[in-house]
């Protein structure tokens, strides 16, 4: 049975499987549950497909028979094409020496696990194929071969007995930290790319091949407070005190109050409980005033809105920005009017915009590829899937050998994720840099401000 097939099948988690997956979405059309009286050539017909062409996507049908509860394998019709995503990156064509071999791709992550995380991981997982989609229709040969492998350290040493994995371009996984250590090691002695989807403080030291995809709090926070301070030198920056500052609010802005130390420019604080003089005094009436509150939460967001509406009817002369986290996108439903209001800026490693065509291109695509739409969370693990995948299967099969030393050359469009690797240390492998900040602008548009 082609072993890509039994993975989709996995996925349904119906049928559990260890093996390799060596064809993508663009092979196949659908999934079908048999239900009783159902016959092969009924199910054929039904989807305009020869019943040899049904009995070849599915081996284990014996004599023709299929059973109540079977999930089969629709094969594509010849003359339908696989859905493509537009392409998002665009090199120079590799030196005409260079010779591209097959893309030999590991995934290596629980599919087959009943719990909570499964579904995030399965839309991953899908995304991931759609990468692998778009990739092969540029021209790229890509195998995958995907391993269920379980949660622990001695399940992924079983899964490494496997000796197809040595042979990898580039492996993903695993998401429990318990088995990094173990797959990290052995993708080091192999000489085998190791990107982790999941994981942000894992020591990349002594592995210069290991790529950590996911920023980590503490960095994304540093550029962040980089980024802003050396782009908006001029600004009047205020923090909030709210007598309930929280591990990333307390963090972040002491990033900021150190950038701007080190910049030479002056902070100003306004206690939330403070009057309307107060805030008078805090704020510069003749520069753009940017206001840092000193802890995550929506209740602080609530609170800060109130009182600037009472403020700014007063005093509708001062110019007022504010500066916030990743988790405000969560928010949106309720406070998108006064993030456009108040000239809002949240950084973040993720952003999932709405008003792009590539997003709603992208969010169709997932849904007539796996029948469903994706689940609303924060991030959107499909779209994750995707970004990650191209970003490194379009880069190793464009640059080869050359991935290491050129990937800055890559010029990414990322539908939802930026990735910028760096070397923070000679020989060690690569941390995530990659930060956008999200400007909801007053006339009511989305501004994406990404790290290069």
């Amino acid at each position: 049975m082609p072993l890509m097939k039994r993975i989709l099948l996995l996925i349904c988690c119906l049928i559990p499987l260890i093996g390799k997956a060596q064809t993508t979405l663009g092979t196949l059309n659908n999934l079908h549950q048999v239900v009783k009286g159902e016959t092969l050539w009924g199910i054929a017909h039904q989807y305009g497909v020869t019943e040899e062409a049904l009995r070849k996507a599915n081996p284990e049908i014996k004599k023709d028979k299929v059973k109540k509860g079977m999930l089969l394998v629709i094969p594509k019709v010849v003359e339908e094409r696989p859905i493509e995503m537009a392409p998002i990156m665009e090199e120079p064509a590799p030196a005409a020496e260079e010779v591209r071999h097959t893309l030999r791709v590991g995934i290596l992550l629980p599919l087959e696990e009943k719990t909570e995380r499964a579904t995030k991981l399965i839309e991953f997982y899908q995304g991931f194929l759609m990468a692998v989609d778009s990739v092969k229709s540029e021209g790229a040969d890509v195998t995958v071969h995907t391993f269920h492998c379980g949660s622990t350290d001695e399940a992924m040493q079983n899964v490494l007995r496997n000796e197809v994995l040595a042979n990898m371009d580039v492996i993903f996984g695993p998401a429990d930290a318990a088995q990094i250590n173990t797959l990290a090691e052995f993708c080091n002695k192999m000489g085998v790319r190791l990107v982790l989807p999941f994981a942000n403080n894992y020591s990349l030291a002594g592995k210069p091949l290991l790529y950590s995809a996911t920023t980590s709090n503490t960095a994304i926070q540093q550029d962040a407070a980089k980024l802003i301070v050396e782009k908006y030198p001029d600004r009047n920056y205020v923090i909030l005190n709210t007598n309930s500052a929280d591990a990333r609010g307390k963090q972040f802005v002491e990033a900021i109050r150190n950038e701007l130390s080190h910049q030479g420019i002056a902070m100003r604080a306004w206690n939330i409980e403070g009057d309307a003089l107060a805030i008078e005094s805090a704020l510069n009436q003749f520069r753009l005033n940017c206001i840092i509150p000193d802890n995550t939460s929506i209740k602080t967001l609530n609170v800060l809105f109130a009182r600037l509406n009472n403020f700014c009817a007063e005093h509708p002369d001062y110019k007022i920005s504010i500066l916030g986290y990743p988790e405000w996108q969560t928010y949106t439903s309720t406070q998108l009017l006064d993030f456009y209001k108040y000239d809002t800026y949240i950084y973040s490693p993720y952003y999932r915009n709405p008003l792009l065509p590539a997003t709603e291109n992208f969010e169709q695509s997932f849904s007539t590829n796996f029948h469903r739409p994706q689940g609303v969370t924060f991030p959107r693990y499909g779209m994750m899937g995707f970004d990650m995948g191209y970003y490194f299967l379009h880069g190793i099969w464009t640059l080869g050998n050359r991935f290491e030393t050129e990937q800055q050359t890559l010029q990414y469009s990322p539908v939802q994720h930026a990735f910028r690797f760096i070397q923070d240390e000679a020989g060690s492998g690569y941390a995530n840099h990659g930060l956008q900040l999200i400007h909801y602008m007053p006339e009511q548009s989305i501004e994406q401000i990404r790290t290069r």
